[in-house]
């Protein structure tokens, strides 16, 4: 886990056209302005998750963590990051099958760490934010995640 980012109570999803718009809802979220994948209160280190399922979806590990920040954590335990590239390209044209598959693979990791998700949730949570990837598909938005404790 990154230091820079907590567990999170409230985990978002979005897409915005730019980087400035993005760090602006960090205060409130992003729900207001963008639609979202919401992970309706499931308590999980969003960078983490992102990561790892990035490295499930690609089937390779990388060490590298290209979790950029745009809005960095402030005392209100919230933050924004963009979601790296490799992961929102993987996420255009995955399969709902294999998204399940990412899913199934990354829920005994993170319950093992303490977070109560079961894989239909997991799986639900990364469709919709494949959706968000489509739809971005063709505009200049890039995918970003919001976090607050």
């Amino acid at each position: 886990m990154r230091e820079d980012v907590p567990v999170s109570q409230y985990v978002e999803f979005f897409a915005a056209p730019c980087d400035a718009d993005a760090a602006a809802v960090r205060n409130r979220g992003p729900a207001e302005r963008y639609a979202v994948a919401d992970a309706g209160g499931i308590h999980f280190d969003a960078d983490d998750a992102v990561i790892a399922w990035r490295d499930l979806l690609t089937g390779h590990l990388s060490e590298q963590d290209d979790l950029r920040m745009v809005a960095d954590l402030v005392n209100d335990g919230s933050a924004v990051f963009a979601l790296p590239e490799q992961f929102v390209s993987s996420l255009v044209t995955a399969s709902p099958r294999r998204l399940r598959e990412v899913a199934e693979a990354w829920v005994p990791a993170v319950t093992a760490e303490g977070s109560e998700i079961d894989v239909e949730t997991a799986a639900a949570l990364i469709a919709e934010i494949a959706e968000l990837a489509r739809g971005a598909v063709g505009t200049d938005d890039r995918l970003y995640c919001w976090v607050a404790c």
